[in-house]
C-alpha cells in the first residue's frame, strides 16, 4: 500500500481512499464505528446485491476483527448531491435511474419488519404502523427531543402523533429491504449514470416509504424535475404508491427528525432544520386530511 487519504462525508464510519501497488490499485477502507454486527450486516447486503444493484464490491472482510472494517472496490465519480448542485443538464434522467434502482431494492422482501442479524435474517423484529411510530416518538419527546422542541411544540406534536399514527395502519403489510439513508450524498454518479448506492449501515426490513421520504426531503440543490422523475420511475417499476403516500411518508419521516433532536451531542444547525421540518410536516399532513 502506498497511500491512504481520509474521505469526506462519513457521519459515523470513517472511509479512507487506498492507493495500492497491485490491482485493483484503488480501493476504499471502511472502518465501522458501530461494531462487528453492523459491519457483517453491510458485508452481507453488498454481497447479496452484487450483480442486482449498483454497489461496491467487498474485496476484503475484516468484520470479525477488534476494529471491524471492510475493503471495498473504488467507485469512480461524484456523489449525486454534487452533481445536482452543479445544475446538471438532465436531472430527470438521474431521478429516473434512482427511482428504478430503489424499486429494485424494494423487491427484496422479508417475512417481518425488523433489524438484521446473521445472514440477513430478521433477528430483532419491531412493530409496524401506529404501534411502531408511537413507541418511538413517545419516549423521545419525554427526553432530549422534547426539551429541544420546547413545551408548546412538544405538546402539539404529541397531539398530532396520536391523531396521525393510526393513518400508518393504512400502509400495505409488507417488509422489504430498506436502505434507511437513501439520499443524494449516498449515490455515486459517473458520466451521468448511477454507479453505486453507498453506506448501508442503517439498512433493515421495513416499509418502502421510509426511503422515499428520505429522498424527497427538501434540498436547495434538488429540483422538482428530479423528484417527479424519481417517483414516476419508481411507480413504473414497483406499481402505484398507496393513497396519501406523500402524507404517510412524511409522518414516517418524523421519526428521523425526532431521532436527530434526541442526539446526545449538540448540533444547533441540524436541530434548527429538524424543527422546521417537524413544523412543515404537521402543516402539510393536517392540510391534506382536512
Amino acid at each position: 500500500m502506498e497511500q491512504t487519504t481520509l474521505l469526506s462525508g462519513g457521519r459515523i464510519n470513517s472511509n479512507y481512499a487506498l492507493s495500492l501497488k497491485v490491482e485493483p490499485f484503488n480501493a476504499v477502507l471502511r472502518l465501522h464505528a458501530r461494531g462487528q454486527s453492523t459491519c457483517r450486516m453491510e458485508r452481507d447486503i453488498l454481497r447479496n446485491l452484487e450483480g442486482q444493484i449498483p454497489v461496491a464490491k467487498v474485496l476484503h472482510d475484516g468484520s470479525d476483527t477488534t476494529h471491524p472494517f471492510l475493503v471495498l472496490s473504488w467507485i469512480n465519480g461524484e456523489t449525486l448531491d454534487h452533481t445536482l448542485d452543479q445544475q446538471c443538464r438532465n436531472p430527470a434522467k438521474l431521478g429516473s435511474q434512482v427511482g428504478e434502482v430503489l424499486a429494485n431494492i424494494h423487491q427484496i422482501e422479508f417475512p417481518e419488519t425488523g433489524f438484521f442479524g446473521h445472514d440477513l435474517k430478521v433477528e430483532k423484529p419491531f412493530p409496524s404502523g401506529k404501534e411502531s411510530f408511537l413507541s418511538f416518538v413517545g419516549p423521545a419527546l419525554e427526553a432530549r427531543a422534547g426539551k429541544r422542541l420546547g413545551p408548546d411544540r412538544t405538546e402539539h406534536l404529541q397531539e398530532f402523533s396520536q391523531w396521525a399514527a393510526p393513518l400508518l395502519d393504512q400502509l400495505p403489510k409488507r417488509a422489504c429491504l430498506v436502505h434507511s439513508d437513501f439520499n443524494p450524498p449516498n449515490m455515486m454518479i459517473h458520466h451521468g449514470e448511477l454507479a453505486a448506492v453507498l453506506d448501508w449501515e442503517f439498512a433493515h426490513a421495513g416499509t418502502p416509504l421510509t426511503d422515499i421520504a428520505n429522498m424527497l426531503r427538501p434540498r436547495a440543490y434538488q429540483p422538482t424535475g428530479f423528484d417527479d422523475a424519481f417517483i414516476a420511475a419508481y411507480e413504473t417499476a414497483a406499481g402505484p404508491l398507496p393513497p396519501h403516500w406523500q402524507s404517510l411518508s412524511r409522518i414516517l419521516d418524523l421519526m428521523a427528525q425526532i431521532e436527530m433532536l434526541d442526539a446526545p451531542e449538540e448540533r444547533p444547525s441540524i436541530f434548527k432544520w429538524a424543527i422546521e421540518r417537524v413544523d412543515d410536516t404537521i402543516r402539510f399532513v393536517e392540510s391534506s386530511f382536512t
